[in-house]
C-alpha cells in the first residue's frame, strides 16, 4: 500500500505577478484534460490534483499519460484486491511498474468540476539498469458509468419464473440515474431507494431505504429485493437490461420507453 504521496512535481517559479496568469492557465490545461474523451471501455479516470498526469481504468487496460513530459504507458489490465470500499490495482509492463489506490472521499468533490468522488493514490516506478526512479502523486478520480443505464425499468423475470408467476400484487420497477449514482423504485408493494456502482460491466447495489417483511405475504418482493443486492453483473441489450450474479443470469428488466 502507499503509505506517502509526493505531490508537488512541479513548484512555482518566476515573478509573483505571473502567479495568477499561471494559475489560469493551468486550471485550463487541467479542463482540457478533464474532458478528453477515454477510449471504450474505460470505466475510471483520474486527474493529478497539482500536475498534468490522468490515469485511466479499463478492461483494455490501465492507461498512464503525462502532458509534461509527453509521456503514455500503456499498462495490461488486472483485477484489484479489494479492502473493504478500497481498490488496489498492481501492474507492470516493461521497465514500468504502476500500483492504484482507489478509495471514496466526500472532499473530491470540491476540486475541479465537482465531478468527482474518489481520491486516488498514484506510485509509477521506472527501471533502468538496476536504478529505480519512484513518482508518487495524487488524484482525484471518478467512475464512467454508461448513460444507457439511467430510466425506468419494469421487472420482467426472476431467473426462469415470470413476473405473473411470482404471486406479487404490483410489478416491481426501478429508476436508475447515473447522474446521482443512486436508483429507486418498488418491489412491488413497498418503496425502495438506494445507491449503485458500476466498474465497466460490474455493478453493485446497495439498498438503503426498504421496509420490514412481517408476514408471509410480502417474502417473495423480499427475495427478489435480496438477490438485487446480490447481483455483481449488468448486460444491456437493446431495451433490456440483464442483472447476473457468479455469472448466472437473475434478473430481468424491460426499458419503460412510454415514461421517458
Amino acid at each position: 500500500m502507499i503509505l506517502a504521496l509526493t505531490v508537488s512535481l512541479f513548484p512555482s517559479c518566476g515573478m509573483d505577478n505571473s502567479k495568477d496568469k499561471g494559475n489560469k492557465e493551468g486550471n485550463n490545461k487541467h479542463l482540457e484534460l478533464l474532458n478528453k474523451s477515454v477510449a471504450d471501455g474505460t470505466f475510471f479516470k483520474a486527474i493529478a490534483q497539482d500536475s498534468l498526469q490522468t490515469v485511466t481504468i479499463g478492461t483494455a487496460g490501465i492507461v498512464y499519460t503525462s502532458v509534461k513530459p509527453n509521456e503514455k504507458i500503456i499498462f495490461p489490465y488486472v483485477e484489484p484486491l479489494i479492502e473493504g470500499d478500497s481498490r488496489v490495482y498492481k501492474s507492470a509492463v516493461n521497465n514500468y511498474e504502476i500500483e492504484i489506490a482507489i478509495y471514496e472521499d466526500e472532499t473530491a468533490k470540491n476540486s475541479f468540476d465537482g465531478r468527482f468522488d474518489h481520491s486516488i493514490a498514484i506510485s509509477l516506478v521506472k527501471k533502468v539498469d538496476n536504478v529505480e526512479t519512484i513518482l508518487d502523486f495524487a488524484c482525484f478520480g471518478h467512475y464512467v458509468y454508461n448513460t444507457k443505464l439511467s430510466g425506468n425499468w419494469i421487472f420482467q423475470s426472476y431467473e426462469e419464473s415470470r413476473v405473473e408467476d411470482l404471486g406479487i400484487n404490483q410489478i416491481p420497477m426501478i429508476c436508475i440515474d447515473v447522474n446521482t449514482r443512486s436508483f429507486s423504485g418498488s418491489g412491488g408493494n413497498h418503496m425502495i431507494y438506494g445507491d449503485f456502482r458500476c466498474e465497466g460491466e460490474r455493478i453493485y447495489f446497495k439498498i438503503m431505504l426498504s421496509p420490514e417483511y412481517i408476514t408471509d405475504q410480502f417474502q417473495k418482493e423480499k427475495e427478489l429485493l435480496t438477490v438485487l443486492d446480490n447481483c455483481d453483473q449488468y448486460m444491456l441489450e437493446e431495451d433490456f437490461l440483464y442483472l447476473y450474479s457468479g455469472g448466472q443470469l437473475k434478473l430481468t428488466f424491460l426499458r419503460d420507453n412510454y415514461n421517458i
